[in-house]
Formats: structure tokens, sequence, C-alpha cells
């Protein structure tokens, strides 16, 4: 998983689909059933700015599932009023398994770029 010396990997050193795949199996850990625009609005809370492309999204969970990481079920984003369908995801067991694999190779990767970003601030913002 080595991307050194790759300009357009230095924050992280993931791609948008890797740290969205990685978030969404961080978030189906905490809360399921989750729905995509449930995501959405958990990506914005967690940069205030950001929020996968939908395409990215969409393309994501699609490939999750695919992979046999999440469940995918039809249903409504309001029970009582069933009017837009929508999928509800949850994280599989083997979803569950690639998450904890996850976790663990990424902790170096964002102690890493921790210890850059601070080393910046202290350097160029002393």
């Amino acid at each position: 998983m080595s991307h050194k010396n790759n300009p357009k990997r230095f924050a992280l050193n993931m791609s948008a689909a890797q740290f969205t795949k990685f978030y969404i199996m961080h978030l189906l850990q905490v809360r399921q059933p989750m729905i995509s625009e449930h995501f959405k609005e958990e990506f914005h809370k967690l940069t205030n700015n950001w929020i996968p492309a939908p395409s990215t999204l969409l393309d994501t969970l699609h490939d999750m599932t695919e992979e046999g990481l999440l469940n995918r079920k039809d249903g409504y984003k309001s029970y009582e009023k069933k009017r837009q369908k929508v999928y509800w995801y949850s994280l599989t067991d083997q979803g569950k398994e690639e998450f904890d694999v996850l976790k663990k190779r990424y902790k170096i990767l964002f102690e890493e770029q921790l210890n850059i970003l601070n080393q910046i601030m202290k350097d160029v913002y002393r």
C-alpha cells in the first residue's frame, strides 16, 4: 500500500474511495442500518466541508455490497409515509472482519500524517 513519491496521495496516502469505504464501515459499526443520506450527513459532520461525490459514495456502497461487506435491504426513507424508496445498509460479519484489518493498517497511516501535520503547525505557525 505504499504510495511514496505520489503527490496526488500526500493527504493520508489514500484515495477518496478508500477513505469513504473505511469511514462507511466505521459508521456502520456505530449505527445500523443507514441510508446514503445518513452517510452524507456523517461525512459532513466529520469534515464540515467535504462529502464524497455522489458517484463515489454510491459506487462504494455498491462495490461493498458486491464484495459481501454490506447487506442491502430495500425499504422506505420513512416507513410511516412509504413514499421514498431507499436502500438500507448494514455491515456483514465479513465486513466487520475487514474493518478490523483496515483499522490496524490505517492507524499507522493516520499517525504518520498526524505527526507531519503537527510538525508543520510547529515549524510554520510558531
